[in-house]
Formats: C-alpha cells, sequence, structure tokens
C-alpha cells in the first residue's frame, strides 16, 4: 500500500524530504480553499511552485466548501460544477492520478427516499460526466458528515464507473453511530483510496495515528483485506505528526512498503 501525505506550501524543501525518505506520494490541500481559486494570479503561482517539481501520481483533494452537484437551483449547480471542474483541470496540471470530492448531502434529508434518489441520480450523473471528460483522472468520492455507508455504497452502483470509486475517512466514520468494521464491509468493494487520522470521537481533529480513540488495530485488519493497490494518505497538515504516524503503522503494522 502506497502512503501519501499533505505537502505543506510554507516548508516544501522539509515536505520533499520526507517524501523522500519514505516514499510518499503528495495529497494537495491547496487548492479547495476559494480565497485561493477565485484569483487566478496567486492560484496560478501556487500551481507553477507545484508544477516544478515535475512529480507524477499523486493526488489532489478537490473543492468541497458548499458543494452541491445536485442542487434543485440551476445556479448552486452550475457553480459547484465549475468548482469541480477547476480541481480536475489543476490536477490535470500536476499530472494527478487521481481528486479527491465530498458526498456534501444533508444528513437529515437523506432519510427523505425522495431526497436520497433524486441525490444519488444527480451525482452518479455528474461524476460519471466528469469522469468521462477528464479521462486521465480517477475520481474519488469521500464520506464527509454521512451517518452511514448506504448513501455512498448506492451513488457507487447508480455511478458504476471504472475510475470512480470510494476514499474512505476512516476519521469521519469513526464519528458516526455505525461500527468502522459495517463501512469497510458495505464500502469494501469500492474502496481505492484512504484517509487516515485520529480523534477523541467527539471531533475531526486530524491528530497523530496512535494518538487519539480510534483503535488503529481494527482498522488495519480492515485495511489488510483490501485489494494491494489501495493507497492511504495520512491526513494530517503537521509534517512532525505525519512522521510520527507514519513511524507507528510501519513499525506496529508493517503498512506502507509497497511501490505500488
Amino acid at each position: 500500500m502506497r502512503l501519501y501525505m499533505i505537502p505543506d506550501a510554507s516548508r516544501l524543501e522539509d515536505s520533499l524530504a520526507l517524501s523522500a525518505s519514505e516514499d510518499l506520494g503528495f495529497e494537495y490541500n491547496d487548492f479547495f480553499d476559494p480565497e485561493l481559486l477565485d484569483y487566478p494570479a496567486a492560484l496560478d503561482q501556487r500551481v507553477r511552485l507545484y508544477e516544478r517539481l515535475n512529480r507524477r501520481g499523486d493526488t489532489l483533494h478537490g473543492a468541497f466548501y458548499d458543494i452541491v452537484i445536485d442542487s434543485t437551483d440551476p445556479e448552486i449547480r452550475k457553480i459547484s460544477e465549475r468548482r469541480v471542474r477547476q480541481s480536475l483541470e489543476i490536477a490535470q496540471r500536476l499530472c494527478c492520478r487521481a481528486v479527491v470530492f465530498h458526498t456534501n448531502y444533508v444528513v437529515w434529508m437523506a432519510r427523505n427516499p425522495a431526497y436520497r434518489q433524486r441525490w444519488t441520480e444527480m451525482c452518479a450523473s455528474a461524476y460519471r460526466r466528469f469522469a468521462d471528460a477528464y479521462p486521465e483522472l480517477n475520481i474519488y468520492i469521500e464520506n464527509m458528515f454521512d451517518d452511514a455507508p448506504d448513501m455512498l455504497a448506492s451513488l457507487m452502483v447508480q455511478t458504476n464507473h471504472e475510475r470512480v470509486s470510494v476514499c474512505l475517512d476512516v476519521a469521519h466514520a469513526a464519528l458516526s453511530p455505525v461500527p468502522l468494521e459495517t463501512w469497510f464491509e458495505k464500502l469494501s468493494p469500492y474502496i481505492r483510496h484512504l484517509h487516515l487520522n485520529n480523534n477523541d470521537l467527539v471531533f475531526d481533529s486530524h491528530e497523530t495515528i496512535g494518538q487519539g480513540r480510534i483503535d488503529y488495530r481494527k482498522v488495519f485488519a480492515q485495511i489488510s483485506k483490501l485489494p494491494g493497490d489501495t493507497t492511504a494518505l495520512i491526513e494530517i497538515p503537521d509534517l512532525q505528526k505525519t512522521a510520527d504516524s507514519i513511524r507507528y503503522i510501519r513499525e506496529g503494522y508493517n503498512l506502507g512498503h509497497s511501490s505500488s
């Protein structure tokens, strides 16, 4: 399993050193911020900063703030789709292999069967279109506020596209009332990427793996059942905490040494 890290643009040399020493991919977290996306000069400067590294095979976290591609309001749907395309185009420039987006559905509304059906059908249609329009990229859909894996599993069935799959965020799932084992059981046919960090089971604090209340013994028992080419981001913006997390999982679980 290949591991990934979040590069810090303000500490790029340190980020590159950690990436090289531990054989880590990058998952760029700069480009979901509207304050950057709406300033072309600053955006281009940041993209060029990473372009100069001439990397291949990294991933990128796409826009997610207020993204509602299933909106009944066509203007909101239009800006949401524009943000998604921005993310995919930036990923192309950086020669990434995949982009992560959030489910972003309204959890309490998902109790309504009509809402569930509309959300699933509209999102599936949109992600099929995006995948077809950007054939060099995989699209991973990540559980966000989801209180159960069912909506995401239904989306995968409805989408039915070889390059649209699941990014399971373990820490988000741990905050739900559904056991982690159930998340893995329901989504394992579709999981191709993971987000890993820890928390206190109350707040999504992105703590060091091994320091928190998520039982990673159980998590890695589930991960061991996934295909070998599944990838995982250590989703912690702090470089030292990232390094500590990698040390913990490699010493305790022998994870992350594959070059796949």
